[in-house]
């Protein structure tokens, strides 16, 4: 019998508790608890399929196809009213829907939504924009754009992914020896420097503070590494490296504030460069946020967004979460078991 690291069985524990808990929020036929107003569903079937729960998956995804995607492969019209931070990035929880869909086996409804994002990309930048009115052109942003590229690689889209990936390597040029600012969002070929205020927090993040959207470059770094395991692209390779930077160098709270969930990306980073640069130093940083993820699950197997903006998360909230942090856990432990082999 192998004799796994305690972090991994620390891990899987976090894990099978993070996946009972979803199961009982999810009715026979596939519906989310909390689904008539809030969206807590578009990720909900990738964690389920990474936990194991296939049958589950399919029937989420299933059920999200029939009850909550247009026949356009988007969201249905005011799906997503009332929850600022996924109303202001359909594209970006959309591109999570397609992964969930994929790995749940619904290949025709993964398509269908990876066909719909193709279409709202811009096709000279590669970025995916979000949701915003008050500007004179498209303003887009990393967390959109990385992910519909990992969409587009885990469905086998080059062209999208290859466009992602310039656009994310352009914004990589930034560095924390420069300014511990991150800006994640972009206007054309320029950084959008002077955000509006109601984004001003996310597209500009002070990683010399404590509580700040530390996430952004993370989720850059993910796709960035998957793309280079994919194409043997070393330029992806030193961006992710360099994306991940802003958070080894940034201010301790990230890691050591409880009330926080903002480095959650960065976890989920590590382990994916983990596992494309075995070469690297990685596994004292894969570790150290295996701990972080199960220092914030709840006794009763969810996580939650972060408690010093949301005391109160709803059921939906805590679904997103959960299923968010699940996947990201995964990769930390494939990562870690990755180092067994040398």
């Amino acid at each position: 019998m192998v004799e796994f690291l305690p972090e991994l069985r620390s891990a899987r524990e976090a894990s099978q508790r993070a996946v009972a808990w979803l199961l009982n929020h999810i009715e026979p036929d596939g519906a989310p608890a909390d689904c008539e107003e809030r969206n807590g569903w578009s990720r909900l079937g990738w964690g389920l399929a990474i936990g194991g729960q296939y049958d589950a998956a399919a029937a989420l995804v299933s059920w999200v196809g029939a009850n909550r995607i247009a026949a356009n492969g988007g969201f249905q019209p005011g799906r997503l009213n009332g929850q600022g931070y996924i109303a202001s990035y359909p594209n970006y929880w959309l591109g999570t829907y397609v992964i969930s869909a994929w790995l749940a086996g619904r290949v025709d409804l993964a398509m269908r939504s990876m066909n719909y994002l193709r279409a709202q990309q811009d096709p000279v930048t590669g970025g995916l924009p979000i949701a915003l009115e008050t500007q004179d052109e498209p303003v887009c942003d990393m967390l959109s754009t990385a992910q519909v590229g990992l969409s587009a690689l885990v469905v086998g889209d080059r062209e999208t992914a290859e466009l992602c990936a310039d656009w994310v390597r352009a914004l990589s040029v930034q560095s924390p020896d420069e300014s511990p600012v991150f800006f994640s969002c972009r206007k054309g070929n320029a950084l959008w420097e002077q955000p509006d205020a109601a984004f001003a927090w996310a597209a500009a993040a002070d990683f010399s503070q404590p509580r700040q959207a530390y996430y952004t470059p993370g989720m850059g770094a993910v796709f960035l590494a998957r793309y280079a395991a994919r194409y043997s692209c070393a330029a992806s390779l030193e961006a992710a490296q360099r994306l991940v930077s802003f958070n080894i160098k940034g201010h301790p709270a990230q890691f050591n504030d409880l009330e926080s969930v903002q480095a959650c990306k960065f976890g989920w980073a590590v382990g994916e460069l983990g596992l494309a640069d075995p070469a690297g130093d990685w596994t004292p940083w894969i570790k150290r946020m295996i701990q972080w993820f199960i220092e914030r699950q709840s006794p009763e197997g969810w996580w939650g967004p972060s408690n010093f903006a949301d005391p109160h998360p709803s059921i939906a909230d805590r679904l997103t979460k959960t299923s968010e942090h699940l996947m990201e856990l995964s990769v930390c432990m494939a990562a870690l078991g990755r180092t067994r082999v040398r």
